[in-house]
């Protein structure tokens, strides 16, 4: 294929790009949970776990496990503190 300057090059995605891209984009979209460490006095996310069953983050400096149930009657809060 030739293309000369000044001509216009059109690139027609494929499937496999549009999954890559999908996929790209769920995982931006993944549902977390803000979380203040207040054992190390920073801050992390909670993410939900692949049953999603609970919200699970680990202190990024102490690795302190923490888990937040999902089930009814919760909360509708985003952002949380862990002492």
């Amino acid at each position: 294929m030739n293309v000369r300057i000044g001509e216009n090059l059109d690139i027609v995605e494929g499937q496999e790009d549009r999954e890559r891209a999908a996929a790209a984009k769920a995982r931006r979209l993944k549902r977390f949970l803000g979380i203040r460490f207040d054992c190390c006095g920073v801050y992390g996310r909670a993410y939900l776990n692949r049953q999603g069953t609970a919200y699970e983050a680990r202190c990024p400096k102490c690795m302190r496990l923490t888990t937040f149930r999902v089930g009814e009657g919760g909360t509708d809060a985003r952002f949380f503190t862990v002492r």
